[in-house]
């Protein structure tokens, strides 16, 4: 399938008579991101000003910007542009690089346009800024709705009147007396119904298009972590949105909404206010009143909350998916310390993780892996907490963010950070940022072991082996970490499969040397061209390609899976060994995980017998592995097949299909079998027979 970049907003490329062309850009990695939340808000303060909208025409560029398109997306804005007054460019860390590339072709192109910029990666930043890109006029610190409209009104008449606007930096005189002016800090806008909604700028056939929707119900975030700067506004009260403007948008969002789009809100802390339960209300209404279902993402308060329970009981009953996050980012003392952050106590971490269990929510765990503080070994620890408790890890190396404390030069100092420019996704080399490689606690070697035990963690612990590991780990006592550190060297020395061995080494030798990513071999796996950009949310794709290797074939797998068991039982002493049928169950049910993944890649559902004795299934939907609501019918061993619900099998095709699943498994929307449908082998009729149990599918 080839991708073709989205279009740019057509409407107002040829100016009337008299009015000036401004042109607001997001250059995304998005595919099919054809909204961008940012450009609607600027267009629609402006608009909202009559002054301002009789004497401007505005249009949009949200363009795919990977790869070749980032030519395609160049050629497609200089085309537009005539004689334009404002360019704009909306910068995060993923696209500054090409942002400031084309922000150079256009001021080439027309000298006299101004250059403005803005966003999350240039906010403060505007030394480094203006010497990178010294063709850039004016850029806007932080909020830029309300100020962005009082610079065009500057612009249209008298440039002199940007002294007066708070919050941006500029260029004042020319030649060898140019000088950078930086005015007075801008107040944060307290009133949010000033703003205009994003959703005015566009059209009902626009949102139909879009593969993903970003909205914010609120602004702020009470809390002040060193890794974080969300938006700018951390440490800071959380301002609302007027709730009639939200139902509005809402009802226009889901109405044209296609299918599996990705809506997320923006807000930092979901459930942190008593009408997030309302929010989430209204969203499960009105899909079930338009017969939608979308792919529902939020950012959950950081300190869970019965509020939390609440809300996302509402999104589970309304088939919204939508795994809370239990946030930690560390479990170490000393590595939350310095990040300025106080987590839920361990206890409460197990009994929250237990009640969502129960309710059959799923969770996950964000933890970042380098953070300065942070061993190996208590990286291994917290990661275990996590899965001990029922959870999903969620690990990412820690990236430094502009502005965050983190990247003070005292703290770096301190703490002897050792920073590389590198992919945040190793599968994505396109798309690089600051890299925290090293410090006081961690060496270079140590974070490249943490990485290559996260892959082996999502293979095996999330897709694989996953009943194993828990079987093991109940009956023997030993770590799940543990367990997951043992197979290290089969699969990135000896593995059993060549092609999934040579993926295991080649996401080791891209991360010590970027751009060493062997792209051939994971397209023949996948047959989807790599950066492309063909399926949105895509992440970590030599995981994904190893484990479409290992699962397609039945075969392949359950040889796999024998060499891997093999190797754990090696590492535990025969005398803790639980006994063969408990084995042999697990790893039944772990081939009928593979068979689910196969199902998602055929389309069809593929029952897979097993056959177990109560109490393994029981631990197993105990520790989130099996459906939930799993009952087992009366006898010492029960049988029965189990396979992939319909919901993971229909529409879309089965690369994105496959893709889509993996990545759900990956975050931990859901589990290879904890969704799956499980059907009893109906026993010889007798008088006490019980009708069977089915679990939910």
């Amino acid at each position: 399938m080839s991708f073709q970049p989205q279009r740019a907003d057509r409407d107002a490329v040829l100016p009337a008579t008299g009015r000036r062309q401004v042109h607001l850009v997001d250059l995304t990695t998005i595919a099919g991101a054809e909204y961008s939340p940012t450009l609607g808000y600027l267009q629609a303060a402006a608009e909202a000003a009559p002054d301002v909208a009789a004497r401007c025409t505005f249009t949009r560029h949200a363009l795919m910007s990977r790869g070749p398109f980032f030519e395609e997306a160049c050629e497609q804005v200089l085309a537009s542009l005539d004689d334009p007054l404002v360019v704009a460019f909306t910068v995060y860390f993923w696209n500054r690089a090409n942002s400031v590339e084309l922000a150079r072709r256009v001021k080439a192109a027309w000298p006299r346009c101004h250059i403005v910029m803005g966003g999350n990666d240039v906010s403060h930043q505007q030394d480094a800024l203006f010497a990178e890109a010294p063709w850039t006029d004016v850029l806007v610190h932080g909020e830029g709705e309300l100020r962005f409209v009082e610079l065009l009104r500057c612009l249209l008449d008298d440039r002199e009147g940007i002294r007066a606007i708070d919050g941006v930096s500029y260029w004042t005189g020319g030649g060898t007396g140019r000088t950078l002016v930086t005015t007075e800090p801008a107040a944060r806008i307290a009133d949010l119904a000033t703003v205009p909604s994003p959703l005015t700028a566009y059209s009902d056939a626009e949102l139909a298009r879009t593969s993903l929707l970003v909205y914010e119900t609120n602004r702020g975030c009470p809390y002040s972590c060193a890794f974080c700067y969300w938006g700018g506004a951390v440490n800071s009260k959380v301002r609302q949105f007027p709730m009639e403007r939200i139902a509005a948008d809402f009802e226009r969002i889901v109405k044209h909404a296609q299918p599996h789009m990705m809506f997320a809100l923006a807000d930092a802390n979901f459930g942190i206010l008593p009408r997030d339960v309302e929010i989430a209300r209204l969203l499960v209404d009105l899909c079930d009143r338009h017969g939608k279902k979308v792919d529902f993402f939020v950012t959950w308060a950081k300190n869970c909350n019965k509020r939390i329970i609440e809300t996302a009981t509402l999104l589970r009953d309304g088939g919204l998916l939508s795994p809370v996050t239990l946030s930690t980012q560390s479990f170490d003392p000393t590595a939350l310390n310095l990040a300025n952050r106080s987590n839920i106590r361990v206890d409460n971490f197990r009994k929250l993780q237990a009640e969502f269990r129960d309710l059959g929510i799923p969770t996950y765990t964000d933890l970042i892996w380098g953070m300065p503080g942070e061993t190996y070994e208590s990286f291994l620890s917290g990661t275990e907490e996590v899965l001990a408790a029922g959870g999903t890890p969620l690990v990412f190396p820690l990236l430094l963010l502009n502005n965050t404390d983190y990247t003070r030069e005292k703290f770096r100092r301190e703490q002897r950070l050792v920073v590389r420019h590198l992919p945040v996704d190793v599968s994505d080399p396109e798309l690089t940022g600051d890299m925290v490689v090293a410090h006081s606690t961690m060496t270079e070697e140590d974070w490249l072991r943490g990485l290559e035990f996260r892959l082996c963690l999502y293979l095996f612990q999330k897709s694989l082996l996953r009943c194993t590991l828990r079987l093991l780990h109940a009956a023997c006592g030993v770590r799940i970490v543990d367990l997951c550190e043992q197979l290290r060297e089969l699969l990135f020395e000896r593995s059993p499969d060549a092609v999934a061995g040579a993926l295991a080494r080649n996401y080791r030798q891209a991360w010590r040397e970027p751009g060493t990513i062997d792209c051939a071999l994971i397209e023949e796996e996948l047959g989807v061209k790599v950066g492309s950009g063909e399926i949105y949310g895509r992440h970590e794709i030599h995981y994904e390609a190893a484990v479409h290797r290992l699962v397609r074939d039945p075969a392949v797998l359950e040889h796999y899976v024998d060499e891997a068991v093999t190797v754990l039982l090696r590492s535990i002493p025969r005398d803790s060994w639980p006994d063969d049928e408990a084995l042999r169950a697990a790893r039944e049910l772990d081939r009928a995980a593979g068979a689910v993944f196969r199902s998602v890649i055929t389309g069809e559902a593929e029952p897979a017998p097993f056959r177990a004795r109560p109490g393994l299934l029981e631990l197993l939907r105990d520790a989130g592995d099996l459906p939930s609501d799993l009952v087992c019918p009366p006898g010492a061993e029960v049988a029965g097949r189990i396979s992939a619900p319909a919901a993971h099998l229909e529409g879309l095709a089965s690369s994105h299909r496959f893709s889509r699943f993996v990545g759900l498994v990956w975050r931990g929307m859901v589990a290879p079998l904890r969704e799956a449908v499980v059907e009893w082998d109906v026993p010889r009729p007798r008088a006490h027979d019980r009708e069977v149990s089915h679990a939910r599918g």
